[in-house]
């Protein structure tokens, strides 16, 4: 069925296998796509604190590039092989949070929640404007994106990937912030954002 699916759309094939080649040339940055990895080694420095919704490769990467980050997992069994990559890496500078899902994980996310799932709360942890850089990349992303919006400094960025999820390709950001980087694989856009002020 797969096969059938690629087959049947030729551009969108050539694009995976390109990204594939890509992957495989630089197997340990992010899964964003190319342009977005360069625009965030042009513009991380080890004076930045992060937050990532979503881990995987990019956390070490990330944790490589920032004083501190904190790294929100929902899934238990991914999270182990993400804690084994930070450990064998030597990584320290990590706070990585396993938080499970409050809701079925096949469930669309719902226009509100009443309480905050307690993997969007862990937003709450920080004071506003604490953050450098926020990664929305997990579940719960229309809350992730709201609940982080106030903890972002003047100038902090905001990375969303798998932004052609949302209709339009428009994520709940504020029309004032500005993006600084939209860039696609042929497959997906990572979307960049800068907190105005």
């Amino acid at each position: 069925m797969a096969v059938v699916y690629w087959l049947t759309r030729p551009v969108q094939g050539f694009a995976r296998v390109r990204y594939w080649v890509w992957e495989w040339r630089n197997p340990d940055k992010p899964w964003l796509t190319p342009g977005a990895v360069a625009f965030l080694e042009a513009h991380l420095t080890p004076e930045m604190t992060g937050l990532e919704f979503g881990s995987g490769r990019s956390t070490r990467w990330y944790a490589r590039k920032l004083r501190h980050l904190t790294s929100v997992e929902h899934h238990a069994g991914w999270a182990e092989t993400v804690k084994g990559q930070l450990a064998a890496a030597g990584v320290s500078n990590v706070d990585y949070r396993v938080v499970p899902l409050d809701h079925p994980e096949s469930e669309g996310e719902r226009p509100a929640y009443d309480p905050p799932p307690r993997y969007v709360a862990v937003a709450a942890d920080f004071a506003d404007g604490a953050l450098d850089f926020v990664v929305v990349d997990g579940h719960y992303r229309s809350h992730c994106i709201r609940a982080v919006l106030g903890k972002l400094r003047p100038g902090g960025l905001l990375l969303v990937d798998d932004a052609n999820l949302w209709p339009g390709n428009a994520p709940p950001v504020p029309a004032d912030w500005p993006e600084v980087s939209r860039t696609t694989n042929g497959l997906k856009f990572t979307v960049v954002w800068r907190k105005p002020g």
